[in-house]
């Protein structure tokens, strides 16, 4: 649902804002990837901090985003490592508590069900900053299960 609501939108939508203290789908995507990337790096497999378009998003001006396309090569290149870092994950990797700054001493799964968490939080920010859009090029999904034989709710 996440591709399927950036899919149709040109680099101005991206970069739209719903109000003036509110994030553009850009912000929102940026987001997801650094999050999904550096708090695995950094809690769990004990790595530096990763920034691949020079800034970390918290620090990053409007000048410094990146265009879609490079935003979807990021978000993309992250789910990789997320499959293959969760593919080789054991039980008792799983298992294993780390420090977190703001939650204290967790687990590996609390980690992963966060970032989860914060992937979910998102991509539903998203959909709703892309169906807010003027002009907005992103259908609303119709569920047909929630239907009886008639077509009624």
């Amino acid at each position: 649902m996440l591709l399927r609501n950036i899919e149709p939108l040109d680099e101005t939508q991206m970069r739209w804002r719903p109000g003036a203290d509110r994030n553009s789908i850009a912000w929102q995507l940026w987001h997801i990837a650094e999050v999904e990337d550096n708090w695995i790096r950094s809690l769990v497999m004990g790595e530096p901090l990763r920034f691949p378009f020079g800034v970390q998003l918290r620090t990053a001006a409007q000048s410094d985003y990146p265009q879609k396309r490079s935003l979807l090569d990021y978000f993309h290149e992250v789910r990789d490592l997320t499959r293959t870092r969760l593919g080789a994950a054991t039980e008792s990797d799983l298992g294993r508590t780390v420090q977190d700054p703001d939650f204290g001493r967790i687990t590996v799964l609390e980690v992963w069900s966060g970032v989860v968490t914060s992937f979910a939080w998102h991509a539903g920010q998203i959909a709703l900053t892309a169906k807010l859009l003027p002009d907005s090029p992103v259908q609303t999904m119709e569920f047909r299960y929630f239907k009886d034989e008639n077509g009624s709710t």
